[in-house]
């Protein structure tokens, strides 16, 4: 396929799987996944349905927090049950959800994702 036609595919899935604002899937957008696809030393395939992170999780000895977007393809579904999940882990867990934003909620909310992180790291331990 040619170049365009390629960029058109990943700003489709950029829509359908990454950003909760369709409009957010801009021209930067794209190239950064691109950048990101091209840039990637590993294929991510089967680590989102695997229990990778589950076993990983308990032998993590820092202060978890969780920042996710209220429209994440990924997480928004199952926001629940994740926030059961990392409280196993580390009861008292902050997690902040951004509404409106997708999987990319740093790119789509950056000064709310910013507030977010400044109060967290700002609050002591185990709030």
């Amino acid at each position: 396929m040619s170049e365009v036609q390629a960029r058109e595919v990943h700003r489709a899935n950029l829509r359908r799987l990454m950003l909760g604002d369709p409009a957010a899937a801009d021209d930067l957008a794209v190239h950064l996944q691109v950048e990101n696809l091209d840039r990637a030393r590993f294929r991510s395939g089967t680590i989102p349905s695997s229990d990778a992170l589950l076993r990983a999780l308990p032998r993590i000895q820092a202060r978890l927090a969780a920042i996710f977007g209220g429209r994440d393809a990924f997480v928004g579904p199952y926001l629940d049950e994740r926030r059961r999940v990392l409280a196993r882990v580390q009861p008292g867990l902050d997690v902040r959800v951004i509404e409106g934003a997708g999987h990319w909620v740093n790119y789509e909310a950056p000064a709310a994702v910013d507030r977010a992180l400044a109060e967290m790291l700002a609050a002591p331990p185990g709030r």
